[in-house]
């Protein structure tokens, strides 16, 4: 999440753009060379295989950004898509804008990094996931961390996001439904399943 004053700040450097469902804001092997601030709505940045397979790596969504740094940085093509998968209100700000405020503002720049720390370890936090635990405990801890996100996305998303196919995930959901009345009906609570 961005701090309000950041935003406030970076407001003013760049366009306000709505992006209705299904808008590709950066494609795969372009040099799309912006930044995205979610005012509203919701996005996926994904990489996408040369057999059509997806990989979704993040979600976006409201007062959250993302650039590819690939691209900023270094001017190679993005590796990733990103499409919004709700209409979306964004903040969409060049590359080069964002680069020379970071360079003659040092309060700015702080802040910048304060960011590119969160998304770092929330990156790193993502990886160990991936390959350390199993597609049952990473469906889990979805639901426990963000079950609001769940809510908002397609079963086929919310596999793509785990690294798993639709059906897997569908079986992942059931053990999950039978493991949770068989507990309900030991514990007799009616507390609802999460997912």
């Amino acid at each position: 999440m961005i701090d309000n004053r950041l935003i406030e700040r970076i407001s003013v450097l760049g366009t306000e753009r709505y992006a209705p469902k299904g808008t590709f804001l950066m494609r795969q092997g372009d040099h799309s060379d912006h930044f995205f601030l979610f005012r509203r709505g919701l996005a996926k940045a994904y990489y996408e295989t040369i057999e059509g397979r997806e990989f979704i790596k993040s979600f976006i969504r409201e007062n959250e950004c993302i650039a590819s740094m690939q691209v900023i940085a270094a001017g190679n093509p993005s590796p990733f898509n990103l499409m919004t998968v709700e209409d979306s209100c964004i903040l969409e700000i060049p590359g080069n804008t964002l680069t020379t405020v970071i360079e003659e503002e040092a309060h700015f720049s702080r802040a910048l990094n304060s960011l590119l720390i969160q998304v770092a370890m929330k990156k790193e936090q993502r990886e160990y996931e991936l390959l350390c635990l199993s597609a049952e405990q990473r469906y889990s801890m979805l639901c426990t961390r963000d079950p609001e996100l769940i809510r908002r996305l397609s079963q086929n998303d919310v596999a793509r996001y785990l690294g798993i196919t639709p059906v897997a995930l569908s079986r992942i959901r059931n053990r999950a439904r039978s493991k949770s009345l068989l507990n309900r009906e030991r514990h007799n609570t009616n507390s609802p399943h999460k997912c």
